[in-house]
C-alpha cells in the first residue's frame, strides 16, 4: 500500500532519478517487442514523474 499525498517528497524523486539510468541502459540487451514496450512505457512514466516534480530550491541560512 502507498501513502499519497499532496506533494510527491524529494526522497521520491531522488529514488527515482536514482532508477532512471537502469532504465536507459536497456536499449543494449534483447527483449521481446512487448518487453520492450513496456520498459519503454515505465521510463518515460517516471521521467513525467521527475519533470512535474521540479527540485526545490533550499533555503539559504545567514
Amino acid at each position: 500500500m502507498s501513502v499519497l499525498a499532496q506533494t510527491t517528497e524529494r526522497k521520491a524523486i531522488t529514488v527515482l532519478k536514482k532508477v532512471l539510468p537502469y532504465f536507459e541502459r536497456l536499449d543494449t540487451v534483447a527483449m521481446t517487442a512487448e518487453d520492450d514496450f513496456d520498459t519503454r512505457t515505465a521510463l518515460n512514466l517516471i521521467r513525467r514523474v521527475i519533470e512535474s516534480n521540479p527540485a526545490r530550491q533550499r533555503k539559504t541560512l545567514k
